[in-house]
């Protein structure tokens, strides 16, 4: 009896992870990446902290086929210290991506997925001058492009562990120009089509 429930369970699953990508179906995610923190136990107790969360919302256009846009919220530090006074450094990134991705088709618990996303990033730090230690800050923007793999595993017919791992390019006049792997962890929301959500049960 054991054994019958957990296949039956199984059978649900995945039957209503195949169903949450089908057209129509609507998407809200919410990611965390960059997330890291170190201190030093010299040069006057140096220490980094950034933290990212992007927020995301989306509609499936075809069966397994997702259009969205991606916000991005950053924030990092960088406190430094010598016998002159605090260096310390803040940044605030922000932006959206427009993506599109693409689930391999499947009626499994297990979804993977290729990702393309496009957008613009501003940045704004907040920093020493270098003579005088006055406080001082400069905003940027640079163009964003980036390719991803990623995986959802499906805890309820509505609701699944998202992981996403890629490489992102900023590309800008100036220094802010950068690439780098790009690594997210969350939750997703998959909420059914209207006509999904409609049809009558026997």
């Amino acid at each position: 009896m054991k054994k019958i429930l957990l296949v039956g369970l199984g059978c649900t699953l995945a039957t209503a992870a195949m169903a949450q990508t089908e057209k129509g179906a609507r998407f809200i995610g919410a990611n965390v990446g960059d997330l890291s923190y170190s201190r030093g136990k010299q040069n006057f107790g140096n220490s980094r902290f950034s933290v990212s969360l992007y927020p995301s919302v989306g509609v499936f256009v075809a069966n397994n086929f997702l259009l969205g846009a991606n916000l991005e919220l950053g924030y990092s530090s960088v406190k430094s210290g010598n016998l002159s006074g605090d260096y310390s450094t803040r940044v605030l990134q922000y932006g959206v991506s427009p993506f599109a991705r693409y689930y391999l088709p499947g009626a499994s618990a297990h979804r993977f997925f290729g990702q393309v996303s496009a957008g613009v990033l501003g940045q704004t730090a907040w920093y020493p001058n270098y003579y005088d230690g006055a406080r001082q800050s400069s905003t940027n923007f640079a163009g964003r492009f980036g390719v991803a793999v990623g995986y959802n595993y499906f805890l309820t017919p509505g609701a699944a562990l998202e992981v996403v791992a890629g490489y992102g390019h900023n590309s800008s006049r100036n220094a802010f120009s950068s690439g780098a792997l790009d690594v997210r962890a969350g939750f997703s929301i998959f909420l059914p089509s209207k006509s999904t959500a409609a049809a009558p049960t026997e």
